[in-house]
């Protein structure tokens, strides 16, 4: 076996910027303050330290207000959007065949998670533990993780028949998780689980396989936007939101209205994108400060050296040198 750095998918947390931006917080802003802005968008396949994603659940709670934040973006999390997991899970022929995949696929979404799917007597049980000790606070990561596994055997329709148990203890206001773990919770428990009647293991997959939901469609809207805005380059004509709705075969305004679902600003998209990869060639110290500018799409040195005093505090050249 593979000796991974426990990690964590960056598509199976996206779900934060819809989250935040129906409590009107910019994503974008968010997500630069932890320094992994716009890349999280334009990176949804790659991998963040799993430190670093405690880390962002623990300030995506802090910003928000809210103890339950990882419960509630896990609940906004549909199945068929977490990649090939998703689709393994959606794909299998009745409860029991999803449970096993859900867990023997959970390297897919999680390097250092452990997911067990066991049955013992009239129950059967998914089991979420971390293989390590965890750097930083795990709890909204609990959450939002049990909230997805829970869909897995509530695929059969059976609401009732699950239960969860949490290893975290009982806060005022813990009546609140019920909107997303259901109304048969356990905390202070030893193990963090989803638990069931075995009855629903021999029942076929009935729910869970709708059109996408808007915060779904808005995600993989921003994503495909992010996507594009970072491969393009200069000589392939002045990228806007029109040029890029284009793209994606889309009116203007839905692209607009879509990136709004996710917090997002075209023009901020776009400035940071060129914040991000003006640093990195800076560092890189292979282009003069003309090619630079070309390569992100300014006209001329000038208008790129103002825009990065705007990002910085200081030219480019200066930048340079000190970084060196």
């Amino acid at each position: 076996m593979l000796d991974f750095v426990p990690s964590i998918k960056i598509r199976s947390f996206l779900q934060i910027a819809p989250y935040l931006a129906q409590r009107g917080i910019s994503s974008i802003d968010f997500f630069e303050r932890l320094g992994i802005s716009p890349n999280v968008f334009q990176n949804a396949d790659g991998w963040l330290p799993r430190a670093q994603c405690f880390y962002v659940a623990n300030e995506m709670a802090s910003v928000a207000g809210d103890p339950f934040a990882g419960a509630h973006v896990g609940q906004a999390i549909g199945l068929a959007e977490l990649g090939g997991w998703g689709r393994s899970v959606l794909a299998a022929s009745d409860v029991a065949h999803a449970c096993a995949l859900a867990a023997a696929n959970v390297p897919m979404l999680h390097r250092g998670s452990d997911v067990r799917f066991t049955v013992e007597g009239r129950t059967g049980r998914i089991l979420f533990r971390f293989n390590e000790r965890c750097e930083f606070d795990p709890r909204q990561f609990i959450f939002g993780s049990l909230a997805v596994l829970r869909k897995v055997p509530l695929l059969a329709g059976e609401p009732s028949a699950i239960r969860v148990y949490l290893s975290a203890a009982a806060t005022r206001g813990s009546e609140e998780l019920e909107a997303c773990l259901g109304p048969n919770i356990e905390m202070s428990c030893d193990d963090d689980m989803v638990e069931f009647d075995r009855e629903l293991l021999d029942l076929p997959l009935t729910k869970g396989k709708g059109m996408l939901s808007k915060a779904a469609e808005g995600l993989r809207t921003t994503v495909a936007a992010a996507r594009l805005v970072s491969r393009t380059r200069a000589g392939s004509g002045k990228l806007t939101a029109d040029a890029v709705a284009r793209r994606l075969g889309l009116s203007t305004r839905t692209l607009q209205r879509r990136l709004k679902c996710c917090g997002v600003v075209f023009e901020d998209l776009l400035d940071e994108t060129r914040r991000s990869e003006a640093i990195r060639l800076l560092l890189k110290g292979e282009h003069s400060m003309t090619e630079i500018a070309y390569r992100l799409g300014y006209s001329d040195p000038a208008h790129f050296t103002r825009a990065f005093k705007r990002w910085k505090g200081v030219a480019p050249s200066r930048f340079n040198t000190e970084a060196s």
